[in-house]
């Protein structure tokens, strides 16, 4: 089934679903009045209902995205790593050249001058990682590439007249 025709067919049911509440809506507009003390207190107790099923359905969502959280499991961050400064300055990063592959490094990032943003891309032009680099503050952003090649590192946040040639390429495997 092609794209169009899932696209089709969820707007169709999405339009005779409001239909339906409309039409809900308008038989309950012939029905006796009630006592604005009864209307209110069914409101609230419709209301009540509605945030238990929105608090229950947030808490099992949270539940259910943990395993998904970017943050580093307590036995990873005990690994040991390589550890490789990085210092952001207007307008290059002062790194290495070349680093390992499939071992986990810690790069270390800081600025000398200005907020920069210190972004991996790989060899396919994807975003691997970042990280904050600022003034008087280190960073730190582990990372193992899983894959060798001409990896760059681009400044993501602007810095200034010369952002848009902030990079370094450096070489992750081989000599």
């Amino acid at each position: 089934m092609s794209t169009a025709v899932k696209l089709l067919i969820m707007f169709l049911a999405c339009a005779g679903a409001a239909i339906a509440i409309f039409i809900a809506i308008a038989y309950s507009t012939h029905l006796v009045p009630r006592d604005q003390h009864e209307v209110q207190r069914r409101g609230y107790a419709i209301r009540g209902r509605w945030f238990l099923g929105l608090l229950i359905f947030l808490a099992a969502s949270f539940a259910a995205s943990i395993p998904f959280y970017p943050y580093l499991s307590a036995t990873a961050a005990l690994a040991p790593a390589r550890k490789v400064p990085v210092i952001a300055e207007q307008y290059a990063f002062i790194m290495p050249s070349h680093l390992p592959v499939d071992k986990p490094i810690i790069f270390e990032v800081t600025s000398r001058d200005v907020n920069h943003d210190f972004g991996i891309y790989n060899p396919q032009g994807h975003l691997v990682a970042q990280v904050q680099a600022m003034p008087d503050y280190t960073n730190y952003l582990r990372v193992v590439f899983r894959e060798p090649g001409l990896y760059t590192a681009r400044c993501l946040e602007y810095c200034g007249i010369g952002h848009a040639i902030m990079a370094k390429t450096f070489r992750v495997g081989g000599k």
